[in-house]
C-alpha cells in the first residue's frame, strides 16, 4: 500500500459558510453580485486607457486594469471565493455594450485583481473558449465538447466561466461544497477518509510535457488538511485511467470511497444546479467547490451555440493546499506547439459520457455500506 503522503487527517466536522447544500439557497440572490451602472463606467474608463497603450489581453496585469472605484467590490467578490461559499454568481456583464474581445479585457482584467491567469491547456489558452468542438475533434477534451460532464475540479485555484450564449437546450452547471462531502465522511463513513487523503496516481490526459509521464508519480489526495482548512482535487476519470495505465486495481475500500463520493455530491439536495445566462459569471474555489455540466444541444445553423469564456487563476498566497494535489510540476498546463487537448481511455471518456464508472449510486446504495463500519 502506498505511503500517506499527505498531512494529517481532519477527523472532526467543519461548520463555515463553504459546507453548503444546495437546498439551503432559496434564491440566486444569496450568492451573487450585480454589476451596475457605476462598474460599466469604470470599465468604459480603463478600456479607454488599455487601447491608448495599444496592450492585448496577454499584456494587461494588475497595474494596467486599475479601478479604483470599484475595487471594493471585487475584493468583495474574492472574499467571498477564498473565504464564503467558494464560488460568487457575478451578473450584469453588458453584453450589448461591449464587443467579445472587450468583454474578454473586461472579464481578464477582473482576473488580474485575483489572481494570476495560467495556461488551461497545450494551446496555452490563458482566456479559454468552453464551446463544441467535438464535430471536428471527437476525443476533445471535456470543456470542448457537448457531453454530459461529471461532478470533478479543474487544476487551478480559481475557475471561472462567463457566458456569452447558451445552447439550444441543456447545458445546465452543477455545483457541490467538496466541504459539506467531506463532513458528511466524517459523521456516517470515517474509515473512507484514509484511502481519500492517500489519494490516487492521476492521468495528465496527455497534457504532460516532455520530460513528464503520462500518469504522476505521486498520488494526488483527494482530500487534504493544512492550516486548519481542508481543501479537495477530485477527478475521477482522470483517477481511474491513471490506475488502469499502471494496471492497479482499486481495493474494495477506495472504491465505496470514491462511489460514496460521487453519490452524495450528486444528491439533490446537496447539488445546486441552474443556468449560467448570457452576461453572468460565476467564479468559484476549486479546493472548495466541484462543478459538472449536463449534456447540451446546439443549433449552429440557427446561430445558437453555447458560448463561455473561461479563466484559470492562480493565487498567490492562496488557500494552503497540499503540494500532491498539482498534477504538472508548473502553474497550469504548459503550452506545447502543435499539440491540442484531447483524451483517451474508458475511464477517460467516462467524465465526459457518464459512463458507470462514474455514475452516482442511490442514496440507498449509499447508506447500505454504512454496515461497513
Amino acid at each position: 500500500m502506498t505511503e500517506l503522503m499527505n498531512s494529517s487527517i481532519c477527523m472532526t466536522r467543519i461548520d463555515h459558510p463553504s459546507a453548503w447544500k444546495g437546498s439551503d439557497f432559496s434564491s440566486a440572490d444569496q450568492y451573487a453580485f450585480d454589476l451596475g451602472p457605476r462598474h460599466y463606467d469604470a470599465f468604459d474608463k480603463v478600456l479607454s486607457n488599455i487601447r491608448q497603450q495599444g496592450l492585448t489581453l496577454d499584456d494587461i496585469k494588475k497595474e494596467h486594469f486599475e479601478v479604483p472605484e470599484i475595487a471594493d467590490d471585487i475584493e468583495t467578490i474574492f472574499d467571498q471565493i477564498q473565504n464564503g461559499f467558494g464560488f460568487v454568481l457575478v451578473r450584469g456583464f453588458p453584453l450589448d455594450r461591449y464587443t467579445e474581445e472587450e468583454l474578454g479585457l473586461i472579464y481578464w482584467g477582473i482576473g488580474t485583481h485575483m489572481g494570476t491567469g495560467v495556461s488551461q491547456s497545450v494551446m496555452g489558452d490563458r482566456l479559454g473558449h468552453v464551446m463544441d468542438f467535438s464535430a471536428d475533434n471527437p476525443n476533445a477534451r471535456a470543456y470542448r465538447n457537448k457531453q454530459t460532464l461529471s461532478m470533478h475540479t479543474d487544476l487551478s485555484e480559481i475557475v471561472s466561466l462567463l457566458s456569452l450564449s447558451t445552447a439550444k437546450s441543456g447545458g445546465l452547471s452543477q455545483f457541490s461544497s467538496l466541504i459539506t462531502v467531506h463532513n458528511e465522511i466524517v459523521e456516517n463513513h470515517p474509515e473512507y477518509l484514509e484511502p481519500l487523503y492517500r489519494g490516487f496516481p492521476y492521468y495528465r490526459a496527455g497534457e504532460e510535457g516532455p520530460d513528464e509521464e503520462p500518469v504522476t508519480s505521486w498520488n494526488v489526495p483527494v482530500f487534504s488538511y493544512q492550516a486548519g482548512l481542508i481543501s479537495g482535487r477530485y477527478v475521477r476519470a482522470f483517477l481511474e485511467h491513471g490506475l488502469e495505465i499502471l494496471g492497479r486495481e482499486k481495493t474494495d475500500l477506495e472504491v465505496a470511497a470514491l462511489d460514496y463520493v460521487d453519490a452524495f455530491a450528486n444528491m439533490a439536495d446537496v447539488r445546486l444546479e441552474f443556468l449560467i445566462e448570457p452576461g453572468e459569471a460565476v467564479f468559484q474555489n476549486n479546493y472548495v467547490v466541484l462543478h459538472g455540466r449536463t449534456e447540451f444541444e446546439d443549433d449552429i445553423e440557427a446561430g445558437i451555440r453555447r458560448h463561455l469564456l473561461r479563466l484559470w487563476l492562480d493565487v498567490s498566497n492562496g488557500r494552503p493546499a497540499s503540494k500532491e494535489m498539482h498534477l504538472f510540476e508548473g502553474v497550469g498546463i504548459a503550452r506545447h506547439e502543435g499539440k491540442t487537448p484531447t483524451g483517451e481511455g474508458d475511464a477517460y471518456k467516462a467524465l465526459v459520457k457518464g459512463n458507470r464508472v462514474l455514475e452516482p449510486v442511490s442514496y440507498t446504495h449509499l447508506r447500505a455500506h454504512e454496515t461497513l463500519r
